[in-house]
């Protein structure tokens, strides 16, 4: 008897499945004849039964009459869109469950697909919904990589979709950044760049967002990952050496991290492979002008020697780029700040001996004299700065003329120059729109 029974079980199960077959057939007729009603609810019935759900042709069916769907439902867009997502993800399924199953036609089917995902991926990005744009993006990228990413290789147009789904991949990343998921991006893009699919990965952008997104989450995460960013700015460097926005990002990294001797070996090295460069010239310069007058106050045994140096990269990258503005004014205000440290050392001074006055007339001399090179830089800076719309001098712009004016205006008051300081003030109201 218990022979009999699981004969006569297995026989109750094999017709199922046999009837359920007959509803992906009706269900395909129905299609034939644009009875869409009816189709969709003989391939619903037969999708919903574990006999016929992952059957190749079920799948397949689900695919055809679930795109008709969404394509006759074009104006009623939400209904369009659950239609087309519910034919994609059984054409999906169909190509992990049997690849070479009406291949020719599927991968046409998938080819549209991956169309439709990137551009609503990206008009989903411009219109900052973008979790939205990163599931549609990665629908595009897990069609292209069906059957361990060969499905396409003989695809006729599988050199586009290679292209769509490289992009996919960078929009995927944007929409991360632009959520402030800078631990993701930094998986993301270190993953992008090492496959570099389609020559899409290794480029100057990326880059630049990787090492942005490791600025930004160490300084929230108490420098965690500063020697992954370090070995990232290294490959950038090396990747574009010559990028003035790497070669800045490298300098701040380091500088934060404390490798200052790493940082001057390397902009030295800079300079001399291209002494004629204003901006690596300037940047030199600043670094020597940071490192002789550190934050924490403590002079370096070689603060002349560095000063000395900074002065004399300043100077060259004003002449090498005359009409730059900011040069000229981070000249004067080198100048301003060795004049600014002696007034301390005067103002240090409280005895009234004859040593004392001596010292103090010594210091005067020198402040005077430094703060004398600094009014023509200052002026260059003043001048440019004034020669320009009010309305277009923002941001980075405002501040280094601000704060050009304010020093030249002191160092004018200091060395008597009323006339000169008076007019450095106006402008400081102008500017403030006083």
């Amino acid at each position: 008897m218990k022979k009999t029974l699981l004969v006569v079980a297995a026989l109750g199960i094999t017709y199922a499945g046999i009837a359920q077959d007959k509803y992906v057939t009706s269900a395909l007729t129905a299609l034939s004849t644009n009875s869409l009603d009816e189709a969709k609810a003989d391939i619903d019935r037969a999708i919903a039964n574990p006999e016929t759900k992952e059957k190749p042709k079920a799948l397949f069916a689900k695919g055809k009459i679930y795109l008709k769907l969404a394509e006759t439902n074009k104006n009623d867009k939400p209904k369009a869109i659950g239609y087309f997502n519910e034919a994609s993800q059984a054409l999906i399924r169909l190509a992990e469950v049997k690849p070479e199953y009406e291949k020719d036609e599927v991968n046409g089917y998938f080819y549209y697909s991956t169309i439709i995902y990137y551009n609503g991926g990206i008009n989903a990005y411009n219109e900052k919904r973008y979790e939205e744009s990163a599931n549609m993006l990665k629908t595009v990228v897990k069609i292209h990589d069906l059957n361990g990413g060969k499905r396409f290789e003989k695809f006729p147009m599988g050199k586009n979709m290679d292209t769509i789904s490289a992009n996919a991949q960078v929009q995927i990343v944007r929409c991360s950044y632009a959520q402030n998921k800078y631990e993701d991006v930094i998986a993301q893009l270190s993953a992008l760049i090492k496959s570099n699919p389609a020559g899409m990965g290794k480029t100057k952008d990326n880059y630049i967002i990787l090492l942005e997104s490791y600025d930004k989450y160490n300084a929230a995460n108490a420098n965690k990952m500063v020697n992954e960013q370090l070995a990232a700015i290294t490959e950038a460097r090396a990747a574009f050496p010559n990028d003035p926005n790497i070669r800045n990002m490298e300098m701040n990294t380091l500088m934060a991290s404390g490798k200052t001797g790493d940082l001057m070996k390397k902009m030295e090295d800079d300079v001399a492979k291209d002494p004629n460069n204003a901006d690596l010239n300037f940047n030199l310069g600043i670094l020597y002008q940071t490192l002789a007058n550190p934050k924490d106050g403590k002079k370096p045994a070689n603060a002349a020697e560095l000063w000395s140096k900074a002065e004399e990269k300043v100077t060259r990258a004003t002449k090498l780029s005359p009409e730059n503005a900011p040069y000229s004014s981070a000249l004067g205000t080198l100048y301003y700040q060795q004049g600014y440290d002696l007034n301390d050392q005067m103002n240090a001074i409280t005895g009234s001996s004859a040593a004392d006055m001596k010292k103090y007339n010594d210091l005067k001399a020198k402040r005077d004299a430094i703060f004398t090179k600094s009014l023509e830089p200052y002026e260059k800076a003043i001048s440019i700065y004034a020669a320009r719309e009010k309305k277009s001098i923002t941001g980075n712009d405002y501040d280094i003329y601000h704060s050009t004016l304010s020093g030249y205006k002191q160092v004018c008051t200091v060395l008597n120059k009323t006339d000169k300081a008076a007019d450095a003030g106006t402008k400081l109201k102008e500017l403030d729109g006083n």
